[in-house]
């Protein structure tokens, strides 16, 4: 967690939710739902769909990111926790094994 209130995390996406809608070539609007696996917890990850251009990759599951965001616990029991208003999103490689 870092001072401001915002969380990181770094994991595996395991499912990839569209929510987008396409008014033209050129512009898109809405959310993508992603759940990313964390060591043992999942988290939903809402990313919007018209920044996808600036984040410069289109996530997809088996992908490893780093997410940066706020962070709310969930009231059921299908996530551990969200994050929403998603400041920093970018694709990382999955960490190395050990022997």
């Amino acid at each position: 967690m870092t001072s401001t209130g915002l969380t990181r995390i770094e994991g595996r996406i395991v499912e990839v939710r569209n929510g987008e809608r396409k008014i033209t070539r050129s512009y898109t609007y809405g959310y993508m739902s992603l759940r990313v696996l964390v060591g043992f917890e999942y988290y939903s990850v809402l990313v919007n769909a018209s920044k996808l251009n600036q984040y410069g990759f289109i996530p997809k599951v088996e992908q490893w990111i780093r997410v940066e965001g706020c962070l709310s616990r969930n009231q059921d029991e299908f996530y551990d926790a969200s994050l929403s208003h998603v400041t920093l999103f970018e694709h990382i490689e999955p960490p190395k094994r050990k022997k």
